[in-house]
């Protein structure tokens, strides 16, 4: 079972982004948004530190990774010193039936993760062991990733999540293997929390419960990637830039789609300032990856032929059913069209749902988030129409990103509803 170490160590990773409390839009966020964002800025940053720190051939340490943010966390709690009343988002009333459908739901998922049945090669051969080797060695090992025989690992795989799971092992050899696969439904839980509507959260938490176990994503990336992804999305539907920026910085991080992902959402739904930040971030990896010899993915190693378009497109077609005859887009449909009215989650004296795609013009931006899943698709059919492609093997895994982004979309549509 999960170990005493992997538990502490992960909270301290709340502590590694507590500094994000110096926002007053965090401070206004309800209690569990708030652990959201504590864990994604703790992430985000301690993989920045990680990083900077194997450029410089600085071993990590515990204290060395936790000095800063500790830093940062106690400046603002001196500065920032307020009362609950002022610091708390007006909640809204809470529905029993549908926070214990959320919760039962996250309950299945966690017998099926901390059974072992949830789980893929994925992380036995190639998450797992980089994290493993990374809080071996205190660093993030480029010989190791360049190494010809661990090529299969991806060297230019965005090092985040393998990053986390050094980062709870610091001080031992072995990673803890059920808290890596754990921590899936960590992601799962706090991705649920940030959604603006109770009802939603539960059709959410049930909806990627069932998508996880059909595609044994515990332990792998994509559990940390839909986390990152929903931080983003809700941060953007309540004009959080700080947040957005944060949560962005960590998808770019996360996996390669992420990067596609970033663009899409910057080009179509956040166009900000803050977007440099995790452009930036993007932009940092991708230097060390080719300072280091490391680039593979991210350079297709086969050349786009046009006559496998066609082709491509039905098979995705297929694989957007999820194997299940397409409920979940259905469900979203639904969400779309059938559920007008819902409350709009209000903060003291400025309303804090606002549609992506609203820039000054008056119209609600409800079609911005289905118009990114359009493009992020474009992205897959690109991506897949090469002989090589094993759209089997991963597609209905990528696919959980234009979902979630759809899912945001509805929600837009109800809060204008």
């Amino acid at each position: 079972m999960i170990g005493v170490r992997f538990v502490v160590m992960t909270l301290l990773v709340f502590v590694a982004g507590g500094w994000a409390r110096a926002f007053r839009e965090v401070r206004f966020l309800t209690l569990p948004a708030q652990a959201a964002v504590y864990f994604g800025a703790g992430l985000v940053t301690l993989a920045l530190e990680m990083l900077v720190c194997s450029g410089f051939g600085i071993r990590w340490s515990v204290i060395g990774l936790l000095v800063l943010p500790v830093v940062g966390l106690v400046a603002q709690l001196r500065g920032h010193a307020v009362t609950p009343q002022e610091d708390r988002a007006t909640a809204q009333p809470r529905n029993r039936a549908t926070a214990a459908l959320a919760l039962l739901a996250l309950l299945i998922f966690t017998s099926a993760v901390l059974s072992a049945s949830a789980t893929s090669g994925d992380f036995v051969f190639f998450w797992g062991p980089k994290g493993q080797h990374f809080g071996q060695v205190r660093a993030l090992d480029v010989e190791f990733l360049r190494d010809p025989a661990h090529l299969v690992m991806h060297p230019d795989y965005p090092p985040l999540v393998p990053l986390y799971y050094a980062w709870t092992m610091l001080g031992a050899e072995q990673l803890d293997w059920f808290g890596a696969m754990g921590s899936a439904i960590l992601f799962l839980a706090l991705a649920a929390a940030v959604i603006p509507d109770a009802r939603f959260a539960a059709l959410f938490a049930s909806m990627f419960s069932l998508l996880f176990l059909r595609n044994s994503v515990a332990g792998n990336a994509e559990p940390a990637l839909l986390f990152f992804e929903t931080l983003a999305l809700a941060a953007i539907l309540c004009k959080s830039d700080v947040v957005a920026a944060i949560a962005l910085s960590g998808v770019a991080l996360t996996k390669i789609e992420g990067a596609v992902f970033v663009v899409i959402v910057i080009a179509l739904l956040w166009r900000r300032k803050l977007a440099l930040i995790p452009l930036g971030v993007l932009g940092a990896w991708l230097l060390f990856a080719k300072a280091n010899g490391l680039l593979d993915a991210y350079v297709p190693s086969q050349q786009l032929a046009w006559q496998y378009v066609g082709p491509a497109l039905l098979q995705l077609g297929r694989e957007l059913s999820f194997g299940l005859w397409y409920a979940p887009w259905i469900a979203v449909a639904l969400m779309f069209c059938g559920l007008p009215g819902f409350p709009v989650a209000r903060l003291p004296g400025r309303e804090i749902v606002h549609a992506p795609g609203n820039r000054g013009t008056g119209q609600p931006g409800n079609l911005a988030a289905p118009l990114a899943a359009l493009a992020f698709l474009l992205f897959l059919v690109i991506v897949y129409a090469r002989p090589g492609a094993h759209m089997e093997w991963s597609a209905q895994r990528v696919l959980i990103t234009p979902l979630v982004l759809c899912f945001f979309g509805a929600i837009t549509r109800n809060a204008n509803g």
